[in-house]
């Protein structure tokens, strides 16, 4: 039975680290953005890293949280709908400011952008509609 608490305990630490790190990650993602928007003045690229910094940083919130809650549901549907505004507005940049792709050109921003609004958004309904039945079955509704 020590062992199976072990392993469970060790399966935890490493959720956790994995977490933080992902968190950390997205605050580097975001922090660049941000340097691309002021310093660079690069606002198609700049917002696409800040949504993709605010995913990764609340993912990696809800990754260090260990029981699921209707606050990390919530969590996940705003993660995901992050993600599904990065597809967005690369598929934006891609029409309206193709150079700033660079040498790619704007195609690389609408597919990149496409398959990723094609993805995250109905995964953002879809965990829309799973919280509200989730918390309504808790309720007792």
């Amino acid at each position: 039975m020590e062992d199976f608490e072990t392993v469970i305990r060790s399966a935890r630490r490493k959720k956790r680290r994995e977490g933080v790190l992902l968190t950390l990650l997205g605050v580097v993602f975001a922090a660049v953005g941000v340097f691309l928007l002021l310093v660079v003045e690069n606002p198609w690229m700049g917002a696409v890293s800040v949504c993709f910094g605010l995913m990764g940083i609340l993912t990696g919130i809800v990754e260090m949280r260990a029981r699921p809650s209707l606050l990390t549901d919530i969590m996940l549907t705003v993660a995901c709908f992050f993600f599904a505004a990065t597809g967005a507005v690369m598929i934006l940049s891609g029409l309206l400011a193709p150079g700033a792709w660079g040498w790619r050109g704007g195609g690389a921003g609408i597919i990149g952008g496409g398959l990723c609004l094609a993805f995250f958004g109905p995964g953002t309904v879809i965990l829309v509609i799973v919280t509200i039945r989730r918390h309504r079955a808790r309720r007792g509704r």
